[in-house]
C-alpha cells in the first residue's frame, strides 16, 4: 500500500506531504477488507490547504505547479453545488473519477485525478477533506480519509445549514468511529432498510476503534455497494480514490458492518 507522510508544522510552515508509491515490480491487489490505503499519523498535524499553498510558495517560489495543483483543486472543490444532498454531492467526485465531467478531454483527466491518491505529492482536494472536521492533528495510532470525505460531503450540503452548521460529529474528528452513534440506527432504532444516501458504518474485528465509512449506494441481499473516499481502486493501483465499491453486511476479512447510519442531513 501507498503510504502518506504528513510532515508537522515547522517554523509556522507546513512541510510537503508526500505519497510514496511501490516500486514497478511490487503489484498488490487490493484489499477492501483491510484498512484503507491512506492514514496520518499520530501528531502529525494535516495542514490546511493555505498553509500547504504558503509553505511551497515560500520554499520553491510562486511559479511552481504545486501551487497551480492547489488553485485547481480549490476552484474544483468551490465549483461543487452545495444545493444538493451529501451522496450526490459524493456522487459528483465518483463522476469525477470516472471521467464523465468536464467540457474537454483534458478537464476530464485532469478531474479524474483529483478523486484519487497521487503517487508522488499529496493531493490537495484530499487535504481539504479534513477542513470539514475537528482533527487536524490525528489521535491514536492513525486516522483515514474516508471519514473526512462523509464530513466534507455534508458540510458542503445545504442540508448542514440545520442545527447551527454542525449536524456532523465535528469535535470528534475525522474517524470513522465518531458516527457509530450519529442519526439513528437504521435497522434497530428505526426497523427500516437502508436506502440510497444513509451512511454504512464498518469496525475492524481486532482493533476495534478503527473501520470504514461510505454513503450507501445500494443494498442487494448480503451486498452493499458503497460510495466512499479511500477506497481501493478496482482497476489500476493507484492506493485509495473515490468509488463506488462492494462491501458485505456479512464479517469479511478485519472488517464487520457496525450499523446504517441515517439522519436529516443526509435526505
Amino acid at each position: 500500500m501507498m503510504t502518506f507522510a504528513v510532515g508537522a508544522l515547522l517554523g509556522g510552515l507546513a512541510a510537503p506531504i508526500v505519497l510514496r508509491a511501490k516500486p514497478a515490480d511490487e503489484v498488490v491487489e487490493p484489499d477492501f477488507s483491510e484498512a484503507p490505503p491512506v492514514t496520518f499519523a499520530e501528531g502529525e498535524r494535516v495542514p490546511t490547504l493555505e498553509e500547504y499553498n504558503a509553505s511551497l510558495e515560500a520554499l520553491t517560489g510562486r511559479q511552481n505547479p504545486f501551487g497551480a495543483e492547489i488553485r485547481l483543486g480549490q476552484k474544483l472543490l468551490e465549483d461543487i453545488s452545495p444545493d444538493q444532498t451529501p451522496y450526490q454531492i459524493a456522487f459528483r467526485f465518483h463522476q469525477w473519477r470516472k471521467g464523465l465531467v468536464g467540457a474537454t478531454e483534458n478537464e476530464k483527466r485532469q478531474y479524474s485525478y483529483y478523486a484519487r491518491e497521487w503517487p508522488v505529492r499529496g493531493n490537495p482536494v484530499i487535504m481539504g477533506f479534513f477542513d470539514a472536521t475537528g482533527l487536524r492533528t490525528p489521535e491514536g495510532d492513525t486516522t483515514y480519509w474516508c471519514a473526512a470525505f462523509v464530513s466534507w460531503c455534508i458540510q458542503r450540503s445545504r442540508q448542514n445549514k440545520r442545527d447551527g452548521g454542525r449536524v456532523w460529529p465535528y469535535e470528534r474528528g475525522a474517524g470513522s468511529a465518531a458516527y457509530r452513534t450519529w442519526g439513528k440506527d437504521v435497522r434497530r432504532e428505526l426497523n427500516s432498510s437502508p436506502m440510497t444516501g444513509d451512511v454504512a458504518v464498518f469496525q475492524h474485528q481486532r482493533v476495534p476503534w478503527r473501520g470504514h465509512i461510505g454513503f450507501v449506494h445500494e443494498v442487494n441481499g448480503t451486498e452493499i455497494r458503497l460510495l466512499g473516499g479511500n477506497q481501493g481502486a478496482q482497476n489500476e493501483f493507484n492506493g485509495g480514490e473515490v468509488n463506488i465499491a462492494k462491501f458485505s453486511t456479512q464479517p469479511a476479512g478485519s472488517l464487520k458492518l457496525h450499523s446504517f447510519r441515517r439522519h436529516e442531513a443526509l435526505s
